[in-house]
């Protein structure tokens, strides 16, 4: 089980959503919590969005292929943005400020970080960056060895994968409590500000799972060792299963789950109950979480049934890591007008779905299996065999 998160605290900043995690009674007045903006200042804050020259981000739309360079570079309110949006294989560094953000399946994935080094996402929360699993994406890699358990989890509405990582893989501090990242906030300019998510599942894929297509509604909970990011359908508006108004009561009333540290695991899932709903006696009721949160939610969240689980190792996690993967030394610089890039392109188009489900070869071995294959026929022909 990932450990108790109903313990997270937080205090939503003026940019979005930061929590700490505090024992489970230890909701006491020594507690520094940074103050939520009033009412006053976060309806100013929205009242400037939406604007000329301030796009609300949750209704930005871009193909992935047409990104711009910075989709906030707007010098109003909090921006402009940290980092950029045009991202790719060949600036996945170690020092990249990426801010797209891909989650794919349980090995090809993203997770919002710090772009400092020991950062605190309640300070970095609107430039924090993408940190990645393949390159390709264009983020920091994330080190091999430094994620611990993993839970993706597909259902009708949304994809749902969480973690236990090391919060230095993602340049936190050890001792950061974490906070919800999501692309509303206070002044509904998201954070990151100007951090965009994609998939390449097909429920977004504008083309089957070839190009990632745009996730207009998710959040993310990340720190404390521990990680849980929620991308919803964009055709599926209520219930919101990415509602962010409980940013302060964490992944285990969010995304609710059974993971155990050392398992990953890729599963088919029922619809968790939407957050801050639950039934008594047959009475269905809901929660609104008060502002500062001084107990715990008057219920304990129900979490949803999983089928259809496909168990692997974190060696096989690893192996598609940035750095050290076929990712980076076989695949990522093949094009179609290379044989193996063309090998690569007619698999994907006819057994897409092994991709989205992690499955990489490596396409210049494959080729070359082939090419040996087809030399060692024409051989025997040749030779009457």
């Amino acid at each position: 089980m990932l450990p108790s998160k109903r313990t997270l605290l937080a205090a939503a900043l003026a940019a979005a959503q930061s929590l700490s995690y505090v024992a489970a009674e230890a909701y006491t007045d020594d507690l520094v919590i940074t103050p939520a903006p009033t009412p006053t200042q976060a309806l100013a804050a929205r009242q400037v969005a939406g604007g000329s020259g301030t796009p609300i981000l949750s209704t930005l739309t871009y193909a992935y292929t047409a990104l711009p360079s910075q989709v906030y570079p707007f010098a109003v309110l909090r921006g402009p943005q940290f980092g950029y949006n045009q991202c790719g294989a060949a600036n996945a560094t170690a020092t990249a400020n990426c801010q797209t953000l891909v989650v794919n399946n349980a090995s090809d994935f993203c997770i919002w970080g710090s772009p400092d080094p020991n950062g605190l996402i309640g300070d970095v929360e609107a430039k924090v960056v993408s940190y990645c699993t393949n390159p390709e994406w264009g983020g920091r890699p994330i080190p091999a060895g430094s994620i611990h358990g993993i839970q993706f989890m597909r259902t009708s509405a949304y994809i749902q994968i969480v973690g236990f990582l090391d919060n230095a893989a993602l340049g936190l501090s050890p001792t950061d409590g974490g906070g919800e990242l999501d692309p509303h906030g206070a002044d509904l300019q998201g954070n990151p500000l100007g951090g965009v998510v994609y998939s390449l599942d097909t429920n977004f894929s504008p083309d089957g799972g070839k190009t990632p297509g745009q996730v207009h509604n998710w959040n993310l909970f990340v720190g404390n060792g521990l990680f849980c990011l929620k991308a919803c359908f964009n055709s599926i508006t209520s219930p919101d299963y990415c509602e962010n108004r409980y940013d302060l009561v964490g992944c285990d009333y969010n995304m609710p789950n059974t993971l155990q540290n050392g398992t990953y695991l890729d599963c088919a899932g029922d619809l968790q109950t939407p957050v801050g709903t639950f039934v008594t006696n047959g009475q269905t009721s809901t929660w609104s979480m008060p502002d500062p949160l001084t107990t715990s939610p008057p219920y304990t969240p129900v979490v949803p049934s999983s089928s259809q689980c496909t168990t692997f190792s974190s060696q096989q996690l690893f192996a598609n890591l940035g750095g050290v993967s076929l990712f980076s030394r076989c695949n990522l610089h093949l094009t179609d007008s290379h044989p193996a890039g063309q090998f690569r392109r007619l698999w994907l188009e006819r057994w897409p779905h092994f991709y989205r489900r992690g499955f990489q070869p490596d396409w210049q071995q494959q080729w070359r299996d082939l090419g040996r294959q087809d030399r060692l026929g024409r051989e025997s022909q040749r030779d009457g065999r």
